[in-house]
Parts: structure tokens; C-alpha cells; sequence
């Protein structure tokens, strides 16, 4: 196989694999909901989705436009649904899959419905409104569902263009500009932009994570504690800073391999992703060593902490492995909230964690050892 051979083939791999690469709808919600500027952006959607309404109503005015009993009903509704969709973006947190999924279907339903009533004239225009949906799903939906709204906008532009040309007060030449100009706005630039975003963002994540387990490196830990931490800080609530060993890991090696060993690692990364991922976030930060910083209920997190050891242990594992964990906690009440910066506690708590996990070790390895803060 020659070089252009070899070239074509890792060009469609690399595009399938942007293709059928899963989008984390929870964390980009979760990412913006924790940010002021997640704020900036609903208003900002409001404010776009509101302007949807407002030509709605700027079309019925002009001298072309249908004023039939149905065109100007189905007006009436296009405008009561973008004023309810522009206030749900003000008052309700930025939404998961479901919610950013409806959003770019309606928009799409509603632009094409669009179509059918405006002056014919302004049609190839009208569908110049694609590439504000291509904007949204560049950043807030899957590749899959990209393609679909983009498969889409093209198709409704390309008979906008048909109808145009039709209706014979547009020539030829002048087609085929304004289509072109409409398809690289509503197709070429989403579709690049999302490409290029993907490679951004995948490798300023990867930067962020243990490329064995998929959880976060020391420096990812530091990045995403600070949203984690102060939630500690609410009534009847608690932060912890919990480390955990795996005892006399060396020897897993020595008898099975280090193929084995980096599956141990990997099936323990696993489980306690599982078992405490939706409470805080988990880090690798040695080699058998992992860090999780939780923040739960008062009376969850010793179930939580001293649940560790049971969630790790299956009897058919191949490779039986025991545990130390260590935990510091500290109390909504605890006055180490005002004696410390949260940068300062979770470091603090982090060490004191780190010792007791030793405490743990050192008295045999397959204990817990706690103490609050």
C-alpha cells in the first residue's frame, strides 16, 4: 500500500472515530453550571432564541408574506415557544442531553417551518439562521447529532435554492452565489469548527488524566477539587479527602506480571470511580495509589468512606487485592472552614488522609483509619 493509500485510510479512521466518539453531556453541563460565564451563556441563548420570535413576527410585515389564517397561527405559536424556551434558559440550569438535543430539534423544526410561510424571496436568507443551531450543536451535542442538523440545514437550503431558482426572479449565477455563501455558513464552519474544537479539547483533557485508568492526574485533581471542595461547607453536609493503597502491590507484579499489575490497577480505578465518582472526583496520583475528594451528607460519608473496601472485593477476581484507606473529613461546623483558605484545607487534609492511609498500612494493610478536622 503506498503512502496516499495510507493516508486516505488514517484520514477515514480518524473522522470515523470523530464520529462515533461519545459526547459528555453531564460534564459539559455540570462545567457550565459551576462557571459564572455558564450564566453569560444562557442569557446569551435567551436572548438569540428570543430574536427567533421577533423576525417571526418582522416577517408577517412585509408586503410578500403570507397572511393566511394558518400562517399566521402557526406565527402566533413559533413566538409563544420561543418566549417559553428564552425563559427556561434564564431561570433553569444549562441543560443535559436531553434538553440541548430538544433545543437544536426544535430550532431546526421551527427555521424550517419558517420557510414555508416567508416571501420566497427572502427563503435562501431565512435558512442563514442554520448557522446559529450549527454554532450551538458545534459546542453542545454529540458529532452524531451535528451531522444530523447539518444533513438537515443543507437539504432545506438546497430546496430554498430550487424553489429560488423556480420562481424566476433570480438568475442563475446569483443561485448559485447566495447558496454557496448559505452552505459554507450553515455547514463548513460548524463542521470545521467542531473538528478543530474536538482535537483541542481532547488533548487539553488528556493532559488532565492518568492515561492508564482514565482518572484525573495530579494536576487534573488540582484543577477540578475547587468544585468539588467548598460544597462541603452546606448545612449537614461534609467534605473528605480519602487515600487509598493497594497493600503489597509490588508482589502483584513479581507473581503475575505487569500486564496483571496494570489491569489490578485499571479494575480498581473502575470501582472506585463507581462506587464514589458521583460524589467528588478521583485521582491516580501514584502507582497504586489513588486520592478521591468527596462532599456528601453528614451521615452518608462513613458509609461512603468505610464502604470502600467492599465495593473493590469481587471472589472471582483472578488477582485478589487488599486495600488501605485513610480519610480526613471535615464538618460543615468544623472550624477549620475559618481557619483555613479551601486551598489550604484541601491541601491539610489531603496530607492528614495521606497519613492515616499509612496508619492503616502500617497495622497490617485491609484497614480504614479516619479522623475529622
Amino acid at each position: 500500500m503506498n503512502s496516499t493509500s495510507h493516508r486516505t485510510g488514517g484520514s477515514v479512521g480518524a473522522m470515523r472515530a470523530w464520529f462515533t466518539e461519545p459526547f459528555d453531556y453531564r460534564w459539559m453541563a455540570d462545567f457550565l453550571n459551576s462557571r459564572p460565564a455558564g450564566k453569560l451563556i444562557r442569557w446569551v441563548m435567551a436572548c438569540l432564541t428570543l430574536n427567533y420570535g421577533v423576525l417571526a413576527v418582522v416577517s408577517l410585515l412585509s408586503a410578500d408574506a403570507s397572511r393566511s389564517p394558518v400562517a399566521v397561527a402557526w406565527k402566533a405559536c413559533l413566538v409563544v415557544s420561543v418566549v417559553a424556551v428564552s425563559a427556561a434558559w434564564i431561570t433553569r440550569p444549562f441543560p443535559g442531553r436531553l434538553g440541548v438535543v430538544a433545543f437544536a430539534v426544535f430550532a431546526d423544526l421551527g427555521t424550517a417551518s419558517s420557510l414555508l410561510i416567508n416571501p420566497l424571496v427572502d427563503a435562501l436568507l431565512t435558512c442563514a439562521l442554520f448557522a446559529m443551531i450549527g454554532t450551538f450543536c458545534t459546542f453542545c451535542v454529540s458529532p452524531r447529532w451535528l451531522v444530523a442538523h447539518l444533513v438537515f440545514a443543507v437539504a432545506c437550503t438546497v430546496v430554498a435554492a430550487a424553489a429560488t431558482y423556480s420562481s424566476g426572479g433570480v438568475d442563475t449565477a446569483s443561485v448559485i452565489f447566495r447558496t454557496n455563501v448559505v452552505l459554507l455558513a450553515i455547514a463548513g464552519v460548524p463542521l470545521v469548527s467542531h473538528l478543530l474544537i474536538t482535537l483541542l479539547t481532547d488533548d487539553a483533557r488528556s493532559s488532565f488524566l492518568d492515561p492508564l485508568t482514565g482518572l484525573l492526574n495530579r494536576r487534573g485533581l488540582d484543577a477540578a477539587i475547587g468544585d468539588v471542595w467548598p460544597r462541603g461547607r452546606e448545612k449537614d453536609r461534609c467534605s473528605a479527602a480519602v487515600m487509598i493503597d493497594i497493600d503489597r502491590f509490588k508482589s502483584v507484579n513479581d507473581l503475575y506480571g505487569h500486564e496483571e499489575g496494570d489491569a489490578v490497577i485499571r479494575r480498581v480505578a473502575d470501582r472506585l470511580r463507581t462506587h464514589m465518582g458521583q460524589y467528588g472526583v478521583i485521582g491516580r496520583t501514584g502507582g497504586e495509589e489513588y486520592v478521591a475528594v468527596v462532599s456528601t451528607s453528614r451521615l452518608h460519608i462513613d458509609a461512603l468512606v468505610h464502604g470502600v473496601r467492599r465495593a473493590l472485593r469481587d471472589p472471582e477476581d483472578t488477582v485478589a487485592v487488599t486495600v488501605s484507606v485513610g480519610a480526613a473529613i471535615v464538618l460543615a461546623d468544623s472550624p477549620a472552614w475559618a481557619e483555613n483558605t479551601d486551598i489550604d484545607l484541601v491541601t491539610r487534609a489531603t496530607r492528614v488522609a495521606d497519613s492515616m492511609m499509612y496508619e492503616a498500612k502500617a497495622a497490617g494493610g485491609n484497614r480504614i483509619a479516619t479522623t475529622e478536622l
